[in-house]
């Protein structure tokens, strides 16, 4: 009988131990981070969400966005200028930095008119004839950093 107890008691604990062992080898396991392929200049974002443009001034003409794709995506307006130049030459003339974007980064600044009625800040004001807009885009990605709109005085209505 002592025999018996003994087998049973041992067999019990190997289990348990394989068990333990298992369950510790599992929870302590990290998976491999899967390798991509970084591009160059692409932008990268932080923890936050903000993505951060890095230079690529540098870069051949070829591996920019053309003229054409940026005019369709602004395709709205009257366009009066489309100008390729740097974001710290677009900054400089309005005053307006983001640090998310290094001044060497590649833009395009599309200048243009709307006819007509045109409706700002979420709707709350019209520009009731000839708004000027000022976008500007990536060179790279195509991505929008946002535009301006200038109306002419006596053309504003605001509904605040």
């Amino acid at each position: 009988m002592f025999n018996i107890f003994t087998i049973t008691s041992l067999s019990a604990f190997v289990f348990a131990s394989t068990t333990n062992l298992l369950l510790v080898q599992t929870v302590t396991a990290q998976p491999k981070p899967v390798q991509t392929k970084k591009q160059i200049n692409q932008p990268t974002r932080l923890n936050s969400g903000v993505r951060i443009y890095p230079a690529n001034n540098s870069l051949p003409a070829s591996r920019f966005i053309p003229i054409e794709s940026v005019l369709k995506k602004s395709s709205k307006m009257r366009i009066t200028e489309a100008k390729l130049t740097t974001y710290e030459e677009f900054a400089a003339k309005t005053g307006e930095y983001k640090s998310s974007i290094s001044n060497n980064r590649m833009v395009w600044i599309v200048t243009g008119f709307v006819q007509g009625e045109f409706r700002m800040s979420k709707g709350r004001s019209v520009c009731t004839d000839n708004a000027k807009l000022v976008e500007l885009r990536d060179a790279e990605t195509g991505d929008s950093f946002g535009r301006s709109v200038y109306c002419p005085p006596n053309n504003q209505i605001n509904f605040l």
